[in-house]
C-alpha cells in the first residue's frame, strides 16, 4: 500500500493549514496536520519528533520485533482498538480500520471507575487517529463526538487536578489523546483541541503544577507499587510521548532542561523497587500487577529508555527490560499491548552497562516522599531492605512512616495487610494501619481515633495519625502553604550513609515525631545494615508525656518460632523470650523462570531487657487488634502474590514508661542456616554507647548508637568525644558507630596504641577494624 494514503490530510484539513498553530505563554505550539499523529508520524511531518510509518514498517521487518507484529485477538473490549489499528498501520487493510472505526462509532462509553473510563477514551483516540484516513467522513464526525463527550467527562481532573493523585494522570491522558485525535475535523474540533491543549500545558508547565511537582519529589511518588507505576507514571510519560509526536513541542526536552531531568531518578525510582525475584515491593495499595505478567509495564520502562539522555542509564535500563522478559517470558506483555513494544522499544539503545551496576544503596525522593533501599547486591540470592520514612500525600499512602520490608531468598518480613476494598472495615482498620506494618504502636486509650469514612467505625490501634481529606490538593504550592496544618510532614530523614559506594555499611535515623502526633514527645528509628555480613541492626527510641504502652511490631508470612519453640494460633506471650525465626519457603512460578524460595531470618531482641514478646497469628488471628479484640479479615480473600502477613511479633517493655529503647539484631540469611551467631547487647562503660555485637568466627562487627533517651531531639542525642569501651573476641572485630558528631576527625587507640586518624561521615558515621584479637580497650578521642 502507498505510505502516502494512509498520511495524506482529510479533505477538510487542507483548508485549516494557517490555523493549526497555537498560542500560549510559553509560544507558539503546532499541531500536526497530517495522520498518523499520536506516537506514530506521517513520514512527511515536520511538526513532531518520534517514529514515522516508514520506520515502524521496517520494524515489521526486523526479527527483533518479531513477538509484537501480529495481534489476532479481533476487538475484544476497548484496550484492543489500538492493536487492532495498528495492523492497519502495518498492513493497510481497510477492513481493519473499518471495523475499529464501527466500534468506537457505536459503542458508547461507560462512565463507571474513572481510570476505566479514562482508558476507554485514550484507546479509542489512539486507534481513530491510526484509522482515520479509511474512515467515511460522517463516521470520523460521530466518533469524534464522542471523543469530546469523554473528554469533557475527565476535563475536571486536568482542570481542577489532584496533584498527587492517580485520578490526574489518567484524565490528563484521555483529554490529550482526545485532543489530537479530534484536530483537523472542523473548525469546532479545532477549537476544542486548542482548548483542550491549552489545558495540559497549565497543568504541566505552569509554575507548581506537576512538572515542578515531579521535580520536588525527585521522580518518585507515593502511591504505591499498583498505582505509581502503572495509573501515574504510565500515563503521564506516554502522554508526553503522544504531545511530542503531534505536535512541535518536545515536553522530553522541557523536564530535561528545566526540571533537573526527573525521568532520570524516576527510572531508577522504578528498577529498585523490584524485588530479586522481579517482582514489585509490596507498599501501599497494591494489587496483583506487582507480578507485572500480561501488562504494558515493560513498554512502559523501554519508553524512559528511550526518552533518557543518558547513554549509561539507557543501557542499565534496557538490560533491566530484557531481564524482566527471561523471567516472564511471553506472557510478560500481553497481546493488546505489543503494540507499544513496536513503538516504545528501540532496539538500537544499548543493553550495557547492566542494571547490576546501579548502586546497591539508594535515597529516592530526599526531603519529599523518602523511600531508601538497601541491596546487598543485585542478584537473585541478594537481600533487599526497603524504607519509607517521609511526606504523606494521598489516602492510597498506608500509616507507615519507618515501616521496613526484608526480602532474601523470599520475602522474610513482610506488609501484614492487603488491598480487599477501598474505606472497608477491614482496609480502614488492618490494612492501611499502623498495626499492619512493621513499627512502633503507641497506645494511648484517650486517643481519638478518627473520623468515619463511608460509615466505617475506626478503631484505635495505637498507631500513626489517620490523614484523610488531603489528597485534593491542586498544586505542589498548595501542598507546601497547608502541609503543616494538616499534618502532611509525617516523617523526615535525619541521617543517610551509603559508604560512598564501599558498601560496608548503609544507615538510615528518621524523625518519626509528627506521624504519631500529640502523644509522642520523640520518636526515631534508625537502621544500619552490614550487607557484607547480611546483619541489620534497628534501633527505635520513644519518648511519650506520660507512661504509655508500647509495641514494636513485625510481620511474617509463615508461622515463625520463638527460642525453638512453635507457637499455636491466637495471641501467646513469652517472657523475656530472644530469638524470633522465620522462614520463606515454596516457589514463584513464572513463565520464563521459576523463582523458589529457601530464606531465613533471625530476630534477637535485645532491649528492653525485661520484656514480652507475643507472637499473634494463624486461623482467625491474622489481621488481629488486641485492643478492639477483633480479627479484621478482609471482605474477600488476599490473593497469595500480595504475600500479606499471617503472623507478627510484638514485643512490649515490662510496665508502661515514658522512655523506651527497642535495640534488635537480625541475621539474614538461607535455609541452610540453623541457629543465629552468638549476639549480644554491649554498653560503655561511661554509658554514652550501646549496641549489638555479632560474634561471628569470620567477620565479626559491633554496631553502636547513642544511649540517649533525650526528648529534645536528634542533635542533643549526638554522641560526645571521648569515648572509652572493651571488647573481647577471637577475630578482628569490624566497629562501626552512628550519633557522633559529623564530618569529625578522631582519633582510635587501641590498648594504648594509635591505630590512626579516622573521620566520621557527614551523617555522623565512624567505620573501622581493629585488626586484633583477645581483649580490646578502645579510645576514640577528638582529633
Amino acid at each position: 500500500m502507498d505510505t502516502r494514503e494512509m498520511v495524506a490530510l482529510t479533505p477538510h484539513a487542507t483548508t485549516i493549514l494557517n490555523s493549526n498553530i497555537f498560542t500560549d505563554p510559553r509560544g507558539d505550539v503546532k499541531i500536526s496536520n497530517l495522520r498518523p499523529r499520536l506516537f506514530v508520524r506521517a513520514d512527511e511531518d515536520k511538526t513532531g519528533v518520534g517514529l514515522t510509518i516508514s520506520e515502524l514498517r521496517l520494524r515489521s521487518e526486523d526479527s527483533t520485533y518479531k513477538d509484537w507484529i501480529n495481534y489476532t485477538g479481533g476487538i475484544n473490549g476497548w484496550e484492543s482498538l489500538p492493536a487492532m489499528a495498528m495492523q492497519y498501520l502495518l498492513k493497510g487493510d481497510k477492513k481493519i480500520a473499518q471495523s475499529v472505526g464501527e466500534y468506537i462509532a457505536n459503542t458508547p462509553y461507560n462512565f463507571g471507575e474513572h481510570t476505566s473510563a479514562a482508558a476507554m477514551v485514550y484507546n479509542s483516540a489512539i486507534a481513530f487517529d491510526w484509522v482515520r484516513m479509511a474512515l467515511p467522513k460522517e463516521m470520523a464526525s460521530k466518533i469524534c463526538a464522542r471523543l469530546v463527550e469523554g473528554a469533557e467527562h475527565l476535563k475536571g481532573g486536568v482542570v481542577t487536578p489532584s496533584i498527587n493523585h492517580n485520578y490526574t494522570f489518567v484524565s490528563m491522558y484521555g483529554v490529550a489523546m482526545a485532543a489530537m485525535a479530534i484536530h483537523g475535523e472542523s473548525d469546532a474540533y479545532d477549537q476544542k483541541a486548542a482548548e483542550y491543549l491549552s489545558l495540559l500545558n497549565q497543568l504541566l508547565l505552569d509554575d507548581h503544577m506537576l512538572f515542578a511537582t515531579l521535580k520536588a519529589k525527585q521522580g518518585t511518588w507515593g502511591e504505591g507499587n499498583h498505582y505509581t507505576p502503572f495509573v501515574v507514571f504510565y500515563p503521564m510519560l506516554m502522554t508526553l510521548n503522544g504531545l511530542s509526536t503531534a505536535t512541535s513541542r518536545d515536553y522530553f526536552s522541557i523536564i530535561r532542561e528545566n526540571y533537573d531531568d526527573f525521568l532520570v531518578p524516576m527510572s531508577k525510582f522504578i528498577i529498585a523497587n523490584f524485588r530479586p525475584d522481579f517482582t514489585m515491593e509490596r507498599i501501599g495499595d497494591v494489587t496483583t500487577r506487582v507480578v507485572p505478567h500480561k501488562s504494558f509495564l515493560r513498554p512502559f520502562i523501554d519508553l524512559m529508555a528511550l526518552k533518557i539522555n543518558d547513554q549509561t542509564l539507557q543501557g542499565q535500563i534496557h538490560s533491566f527490560s530484557k531481564q524482566l522478559s527471561v523471567y516472564y517470558g511471553a506472557d510478560l506483555v500481553s497481546d493488546p499491548y505489543h503494540w507499544m513494544m513496536l513503538v516504545n522499544y528501540n532496539a538500537k539503545i544499548p543493553d550495557k552497562p547492566a542494571y547490576t551496576t546501579l548502586p546497591t544503596a539508594m535515597r529516592l525522593g530526599e526531603n519529599s516522599y523518602e523511600h531508601i533501599m538497601f541491596r546487598s547486591d543485585w542478584s537473585e540470592n541478594g537481600t533487599l531492605i526497603t524504607y519509607l520514612s517521609g511526606d504523606h500525600y494521598t489516602d492510597h499512602q498506608h500509616f507507615d512512616k519507618g515501616h521496613f520490608l526484608i526480602y532474601k531468598n523470599g520475602a522474610l518480613v513482610v506488609d501484614g495487610g492487603g488491598y480487599s476494598k477501598m474505606y472497608s472495615d477491614s482496609w480502614s482498620n488492618y490494612s492501611i494501619r499502623t498495626l499492619a506494618h512493621n513499627n512502633v504502636l503507641v497506645y494511648d486509650p484517650k486517643e481519638f481515633p478518627g473520623k468515619e469514612v463511608n460509615k466505617t467505625e475506626i478503631h484505635l490501634d495505637g498507631g500513626q495519625r489517620i490523614i484523610r481529606g488531603a489528597q485534593a490538593l491542586t498544586s505542589w504550592k498548595e501542598f507546601n502553604e497547608k502541609a503543616g496544618a494538616l499534618g502532611l510532614h509525617t516523617a523526615s530523614v535525619l541521617a543517610f550513609d551509603a559508604d560512598k559506594g564501599l558498601n560496608r555499611y548503609n544507615y538510615v535515623k528518621s524523625n518519626l515525631t509528627n506521624a504519631y502526633g500529640e502523644k509522642v514527645t520523640w520518636m526515631d528509628r534508625q537502621l544500619f545494615y552490614l550487607p557484607q555480613a547480611d546483619f541489620l541492626v534497628v534501633k527505635d527510641r520513644v519518648i511519650t508525656p506520660r507512661p504509655l504502652d508500647n509495641y514494636w511490631l513485625l510481620h511474617f508470612e509463615e508461622r515463625p518460632t520463638i527460642d525453638g519453640k512453635i507457637p499455636e494460633a491466637g495471641v501467646k506471650d513469652y517472657q523475656n523470650a530472644s530469638i524470633v525465626h522465620s522462614q520463606r519457603t515454596g516457589t514463584l512460578s513464572l513463565e520464563g523462570q521459576p523463582v523458589p524460595y529457601s530464606g531465613s531470618l533471625f530476630v534477637k531482641t535485645l532491649t528492653p531487657n525485661k520484656r514480652t514478646i507475643s507472637l499473634i497469628g494463624g486461623p482467625g488471628y491474622e489481621y488481629y487488634n488486641r485492643f478492639s479484640k477483633k480479627n479484621f479479615t478482609p471482605e474477600k480473600p488476599f490473593l497469595q502474590n500480595r504475600e500479606s502477613g499471617n503472623w507478627r511479633m510484638e514485643v512490649s517493655p515490662e510496665k508502661p514508661r515514658t522512655g523506651t529503647a527497642f535495640l534488635h539484631a537480625f541475621q539474614i540469611s538461607d535455609s541452610s542456616k540453623k541457629e543465629m551467631i552468638a549476639t549480644e547487647y554491649l554498653r560503655t562503660q561511661d554509658g554514652k554507647l550501646e549496641g549489638a555485637f555479632f560474634r561471628s568466627e569470620q567477620n565479626s562487627y559491633l554496631v553502636m548508637f547513642s544511649s540517649s533517651l533525650d526528648a529534645k531531639g536528634h542533635e542533643h542525642q549526638t554522641v560526645n568525644f571521648p569515648l572509652k569501651y572493651k571488647v573481647k573476641a577471637k577475630t578482628p572485630v569490624n566497629h562501626v558507630l552512628a550519633e557522633l558528631t559529623p564530618n569529625r576527625k578522631v582519633k582510635v587507640i587501641i590498648n594504648n596504641k594509635n591505630k590512626g586518624t579516622f573521620q566520621t561521615s557527614s551523617a555522623g558515621v565512624l567505620y573501622f577494624n581493629d585488626e586484633s584479637d583477645g581483649v580490646r580497650r578502645i579510645q576514640i578521642l577528638a582529633d
